[in-house]
């Protein structure tokens, strides 16, 4: 399509949203994931201290962490996300 001649630029700067950004959902999806898998780290430790090195009290404790960790992400996002 041909432009005018006398047709003037626009003086607003076209912004575009950077590539690299997530929706929001991705975001919260990787904070309970990454929530999770520190509070399964602090299970693992916690069960290590308590009840030794057999790996079932072990397992357990991971097991626990991570679903701690888990539901404390998921209702740390739905509060911020209300405001």
């Amino acid at each position: 399509m041909p432009q005018s001649k006398s047709r003037h630029p626009h003086k607003h700067i076209q912004q575009h949203e950077p590539s690299n950004t997530f929706p929001k959902h991705k975001k919260a999806n990787r904070s309970i994931i990454v929530t999770a898998i520190f509070f399964a780290f602090i299970g693992l430790g916690v069960s290590y201290f308590v009840g030794g090195t057999g790996i079932t009290g072990l397992i357990i404790g991971v097991v626990l962490g991570a679903v701690a960790g888990s539901i404390f992400a998921w209702q740390v996002n739905k509060s911020l996300s209300k405001k």
